[in-house]
């Protein structure tokens, strides 16, 4: 049933006060009191919005309790308003108090409300848009409608609508039957491999609305592993991939992807020195690409923000379908549209961090990306090798960006020894999963990594924890034959705010990021 905005908003109040649901549903769905905006005539204040706000804080300050008239009162005795509008706001908690609902329409409720947000902010998009463009010009009339096209694009978003409850007293039930469709059809409950057997057969694969991030020094491989991750979803796992490069042309990002895939040196086809024999070989094998999902590289050094990628994505909606794995490279050189004046540059990647999250959610993709590490982390860890104090790897990656390491399911650092042709993977968060610190070779002439087998892991292991004044122990990696145990079905948050819920070590957010420190060859 369709209702007008008043009645809209006495419906959702009357809920607010009667049903322990509500608030929380409200909350997952992004109900604000922006959301109460009616104002009968003839009065000033928007008494269905003002109860909202009551409500709200005495929710949260009684620690879930609803609003009740004693604490109404209350509450208004102690503002500035007079005696009319007191008694306004108890006429219309009477109205609220009496109004008959059933805690089944609640869903439609929700949705009436935001339907109703987007219908205002469509009115003020072309209102603005009408003004900037006749006050200041086409391209801030533009800026303008695109702003709001976004906050509208995320009210309609659904991403967090998802609360459930579950009774384990009463679940037997309900785990026989998801327990069985998972032994039936497991290849329905895997994510996207990224092509490491230690890593995919304890995360599953990265999953719908999971944020992946690789941590690495300078040079440290952080490109080559996003494109390797992307390449196998791409070719092994038959995933479509847009692939977002901020710091590289279209030509290059082409001639690394050509290398890898088809393992052709780097260097022989940047200095176009391929026979014709080769290049004819190579032609045939790419036009056979055509006949699989996309891989799309989309190359914005001019507007690396969230905003673009998600007009992206939508774009490759409507045309190709949606992509199944996003890859941005890399968070180092995001910002944000229209940002607060005087916004430092960490705040501006932390918001777009936030954005990627809401991202990851609302079109239920994984996104895998990557950070740099920061000088205060290297600066720890040698200082503490100097010391001959050990400091193992993730301390020193994590040094900076905590809304990142909120946010993100896994992190994983990557330390490379490039006189030795490989790299140590360690696990910096993994939730609900582990690995242990395992090496992969790196093969600079086609961008490519590659697994070891557990005898080649041990001995790089050994070789490492010798040049870091460790003891030389063989329990890192199991050498049998059986893959290694599966890990639980990581949880996911559905909202920025229950992600940051998380116990973690408070970092320093505004050390500066050292992007030109040259780490090459750099080992702990």
């Amino acid at each position: 049933m369709k209702f007008d905005q008043r009645t809209l908003e006495i419906h959702a109040l009357a809920h607010l006060v009667s049903n322990p649901k509500a608030m929380d549903k409200f909350l997952a769905r992004g109900i604000k009191e922006d959301h109460f905006s009616h104002v009968d005539d003839g009065m000033t204040v928007p008494y269905p919005k003002e109860l909202f706000k009551l409500a709200f804080k005495y929710w949260t300050e009684s620690g879930g309790s609803l609003l009740t008239e004693f604490a109404l009162e209350h509450a208004l005795a102690n503002t500035k308003y007079n005696d009319r509008v007191r008694g306004n706001f108890m006429v219309y908690w009477q109205e609220v108090l009496d109004y008959e609902i059933n805690e089944n329409d609640l869903h439609s409720v929700v949705s009436q409300l935001k339907d109703k947000k987007c219908l205002s902010l469509l009115g003020e998009m072309l209102t603005d848009g009408n003004e900037k463009l006749s006050s200041e010009g086409l391209k801030s009339s533009i800026a303008s409608i695109e702003k709001h096209l976004d906050i509208i694009n995320n009210e309609m978003s659904e991403f967090s609508a998802d609360i459930q409850t579950l009774d384990v007293s009463e679940s037997a039930e309900y785990f026989e039957a998801e327990y069985l469709k998972r032994v039936d059809h497991p290849e329905l409950f895997q994510g996207i491999p990224c092509g490491l057997e230690n890593i995919d057969s304890r995360t599953f694969g990265w999953l719908p609305g999971q944020i992946i991030v690789f941590l690495a020094p300078s040079s440290g491989g952080k490109s080559v592993f996003l494109l390797n991750s992307a390449i196998h979803a791409n070719t092994k796992a038959n995933k479509k991939v847009l692939y977002m490069s901020f710091e590289m042309n279209s030509w290059l990002c082409m001639l690394r992807h050509i290398s890898l895939q088809y393992e052709i040196p780097y260097s022989k086809i940047k200095n176009v020195s391929l026979e014709k024999g080769q290049l004819k070989d190579l032609i045939n094998k790419m036009r056979k690409t055509k006949e699989g999902p996309y891989f799309e590289y989309d190359v914005n050094m001019e507007d690396p923000t969230p905003e673009y990628i998600d007009t992206r994505i939508r774009e490759l909606i409507a045309t190709k379908g949606k992509p199944d794995l996003l890859v941005v490279d890399y968070i180092g050189n995001m910002t944000v549209r229209n940002p607060n004046k005087g916004a430092k540059d960490y705040e501006l990647q932390n918001e777009a961090i936030k954005q990627l999250f809401r991202m990851a959610k609302k079109y239920n993709i994984p996104i895998i990306t990557a950070q740099q590490i920061n000088r205060e982390g290297v600066r720890d860890a040698r200082k503490a090798k100097e010391a001959n104090k050990f400091m193992s790897y993730d301390q020193a990656a994590v040094s900076g960006g905590q809304v990142l390491l909120h946010l993100c399911t896994y992190a994983i650092a990557i330390e490379p020894n490039k006189e030795e042709n490989y790299c140590i993977l360690h696990p910096v968060k993994m939730r609900d999963a582990f690995f242990a610190p395992f090496p992969v070779r790196m093969e600079p002439e086609f961008n490519k990594m590659r697994e070891l087998s557990a005898e080649e892991q041990l001995k790089i292991l050994a070789m490492h924890a010798m040049s870091n004044g460790q003891p030389v122990g063989t329990k890192e990696i199991d050498t049998s034959t059986t893959k290694p145990p599966k890990a639980t079905m990581p949880k996911i948050p559905s909202t920025v705010a229950e992600a940051e819920e998380e116990e973690f070590v408070p970092l320093n957010l505004e050390e500066e990021q050292d992007m030109s420190l040259d780490l090459s060859g750099w080992k702990l």
